[in-house]
């Protein structure tokens, strides 16, 4: 299985400085090897440089403009169609972050996520990809590009209508919560996981973020341990627990 990041940096919509962006994708570097994780199993989509600890980017050059949480699909398209992607992998974004050993999970389908819980809709910062995924992450990418017209917040609602009114709704799955476990509504999230939780969402330079899963929330729960405290204090000069 391959451990997959995609982000393509947009000078018209900036969502993260330069900085963050970097020291993100160095972190989860940090941490996928702290748990076993082969540097080349590590891939890692950019439209810019990024080379860090024995793990270099591959250049994409499939970009979407016309919103920037489509790049995660354009970017696992041109990478499986690039054969640099030619096994299972999980995919996850740079805010997701790998707390246990993870076990694949086993589905049906093609694409596997996690819903958000207190509602169906999937929070897609967190999926596995089957190698034989291709024609089914190319429909979901060419299905943007003709909807491109179409104002959405973020990929998370044309993969929700995907989900339940094409052609294409077989080949989605959705997997138990232990996951992804995001800050919004963490309570709920938790609950509905399996335990140990795999894998939780939060921004390490953001205070109010950190705090969630370091024991602020109603349950009590802490989620970052001491080995993830070092990979984080280390990269991020707000992060403090």
């Amino acid at each position: 299985m391959k451990n997959v990041l995609i982000y393509n940096r947009l000078e018209n919509n900036l969502r993260y400085t330069d900085k963050v962006l970097l020291n993100s994708l160095k972190a989860q570097v940090d941490n996928s090897l702290r748990f076993g994780w082969k540097r080349s199993d590590i891939v890692i989509g950019t439209n810019f440089d990024f080379e860090y600890n024995g793990v270099k980017n591959y250049e994409l050059k499939n970009i979407c403009y016309h919103n920037p949480f489509f790049n995660k699909f354009y970017g696992m398209l041109e990478l499986m169609d690039g054969g640099v992607l030619d096994d299972d992998y999980w995919f996850h974004d740079q805010d997701a972050w790998q707390i246990n050993k993870i076990t694949p999970p086993k589905f049906d389908g093609e694409i596997a996520g996690c819903t958000y819980v207190f509602t169906p809709e999937w929070n897609t910062c967190s999926m596995f990809i089957k190698k034989t995924a291709t024609e089914v992450i190319r429909y979901i990418v060419e299905f943007m590009e003709m909807n491109s017209s179409f104002k959405v917040q973020s990929d998370e609602n044309w993969i929700a209508y995907l989900r339940k009114n094409t052609e294409i709704s077989p080949y989605f799955t959705t997997i138990n919560n232990k996951y992804n476990v995001g800050r919004t509504h963490i309570e709920d999230r938790y609950r509905a996981a399996d335990l140990p939780v795999c894998v939780v969402g939060f921004q390490p330079q953001v205070p109010e973020s950190v705090e969630v899963f370091n024991g602020g929330n109603k349950l009590n729960i802490n989620l970052i341990d001491k080995d993830f405290d070092k990979v984080l204090s280390s990269h991020f000069k707000n992060y403090k627990i």
